[in-house]
């Protein structure tokens, strides 16, 4: 059951392919140039300039102590390939660590520069949605948990219809389900649905429940998203995006609006969903870090980032024109795993969306927004698996012509979240060689017999334990800031309090500390 078909289309750019055959590619199509950003709409360097210098001098200080403490102080091939990756991986976990420090300035002063401001001023949180402005709530599904999917979609509906905005809004459940007997479900729980809420008749002026079959299934769910797009997308201003598993207040969706119509140059909104819905000891620690340290990073993009922010794919509202005008998706050119159909899209519509002029902006301080986690590790990898192809695919976009230095910046932290174990690995791969071939060659710490303690070298020592602890701060440091924003702010009390807060930290070190190795 749909509504009428309104056609629109959306074209896939050819990607530039390899950055060494861009010159003659321009010469030869002058009209199919990236186009450029107007310099007043590009957001002040000075944040950014500064995170990076912090994560290069962090970098540099800890490979120089790192090169202090090797036998021969980097000057061997071995050494210099333990550097190299030293270098790399502390750079990454400083950039993480100086994320959650800004994000902390964030949480205890307020975001002055913040997308949300708007909706501290009373008149314009309250002020009413113009009757011309027509948001679709989307859905994609492929077979998923029927329960989940219309459990979370009634509970957004009638939370919607308690703001009595729901005119404002239809829903469209697009399936690409390929098991004919959960197709069978979702049909049977639609209907069922449909006539709980008291929607027997289809809705001609909003507030209207729909669902699709797709019988065609191509490009996953970005094809699917694009698929209604091309149907209906024209009929409405906005569009919200929703994972099968996502729940969203009333209150948080006519919010988002709001947002939209106040900052005619955003084309994205992405909340920071809070995780829920699971009672499995591995979901319950998952859904406990994402709480506490959760908001920590994402103030902290959103303080860096600005208005070039991410996209996950889901609870986040988007501009349906400029979407369908400037980020529809080509296949990645060749053969093999890195090819084909774009995987990971999301972060790449964000890309498009700002080389178009459109603002993308994520916001931590918009509450409503829930999804779940995984129940088990075992689902956890599986999806990990799914995000890791789709990064390194992404990798091959990393110097298409006209995306903004941030975006580019994305796909490098998109690469190295899963490159960093492999590179782990090898550094103590390398380090265990280095320790291997110089055994002959190391300081003897146990000089007699009967020796209980060993003799350590005072120098290396020094240099050794400095370099453990800024590891450790950099690495622990995010958690701790965390913890210590909470209960600055007087939020403990959500948790049970100080010491159960504390004591929940502590257990969830532990079993995510159990659990890196074999997620490694």
């Amino acid at each position: 059951m749909t509504p009428p078909i309104v056609r629109g289309s959306i074209t896939a750019r050819p990607w530039a392919g390899h950055p060494l055959g861009r010159i003659w590619r321009a010469i030869r199509h002058p009209s199919q140039r990236a186009p450029r950003w107007a310099i007043d709409d590009r957001p002040l360097l000075v944040r950014r300039v500064l995170l990076l210098a912090l994560i290069v001098v962090s970098a540099m200080l800890g490979t120089d102590y790192m090169a202090e403490v090797l036998p021969r102080h980097g000057r061997s091939w071995n050494e210099l390939g333990i550097l190299a990756l030293f270098a790399v991986l502390f750079a990454w976990i400083s950039a993480g660590f100086w994320t959650a420090v800004m994000g902390a300035w964030v949480l205890l002063r307020g975001g002055r520069d913040a997308v949300t401001r708007v909706l501290d001023r009373p008149h314009d949180a309250s002020a009413p949605i113009e009757a011309d402005v027509r948001t679709a709530i989307v859905m994609p599904i492929c077979n998923e948990n029927v329960v989940t999917v219309f459990a979370g979609l009634r509970a957004t509906f009638e939370s919607l219809r308690a703001t009595g905005q729901l005119g404002h809004f239809d829903f469209f459940v697009l399936s690409d389900t390929s098991k004919p007997d959960l197709r069978a479900a979702e049909q049977a729980a639609f209907g069922a649905l449909r006539d709980e809420l008291g929607l027997a008749d289809v809705a001609a002026s909003g507030g209207g429940l729909y669902y699709r079959w797709r019988q065609h299934r191509s490009k996953r769910k970005a094809g699917n998203v694009a698929d209604f797009c091309r149907r209906w997308g024209r009929a409405y201003r906005y569009m919200v995006v929703l994972d099968a598993d996502s729940v969203m207040t009333g209150e948080c969706l006519v919010s988002l609006v709001r947002l939209m119509e106040a900052h005619p140059d955003t084309g994205i909104i992405q909340t920071a969903p809070t995780a829920t819905g699971n009672s499995s000891l591995h979901a319950r620690v998952q859904q406990f870090g994402a709480a506490v340290y959760g908001p920590l990073f994402t103030a902290g993009m959103q303080f860096w980032q600005l208005g070039e922010s991410h996209y996950w794919g889901h609870n986040a509202i988007l501009r349906v024109a400029p979407f369908m005008a400037h980020c529809g998706l080509a296949p990645l050119p060749g053969d093999g795993a890195m090819s084909g159909e774009i995987m990971s899209h999301d972060f790449v519509e964000a890309a498009l969306m700002r080389r178009a002029g459109w603002k993308v902006w994520v916001v931590h301080d918009l509450p409503g927004s829930y999804e779940q986690v995984p129940p088990s590790l075992l689902t956890e990898v599986q999806r990990d698996g799914r995000w890791c192809h789709g990064n390194l695919q992404n990798s091959r976009l990393m110097f298409e012509p006209g995306l903004h230095a941030v975006h580019r910046s994305v796909f490098v932290t998109g690469l190295l979240a899963y490159l960093s174990a492999p590179l782990w690995l090898a550094f103590l791969v390398l380090s265990s060689l280095l320790i291997a071939h110089q055994a002959h060659e190391l300081p003897q710490y146990f000089v007699s017999p009967y020796q209980l303690f060993p003799l350590w070298p005072t120098a290396n020592l020094k240099l050794m334990l400095t370099l453990f602890g800024m590891t450790v701060a950099l690495l622990v440091g995010p958690k701790l800031i965390s913890l210590g924003v909470i209960v600055a702010s007087g939020r403990a009390r959500e948790f049970g309090g100080t010491a159960r807060l504390l004591a929940s930290a502590l257990l969830e070190f532990v079993y995510n500390m159990l659990l890196a190795p074999v997620r490694m």
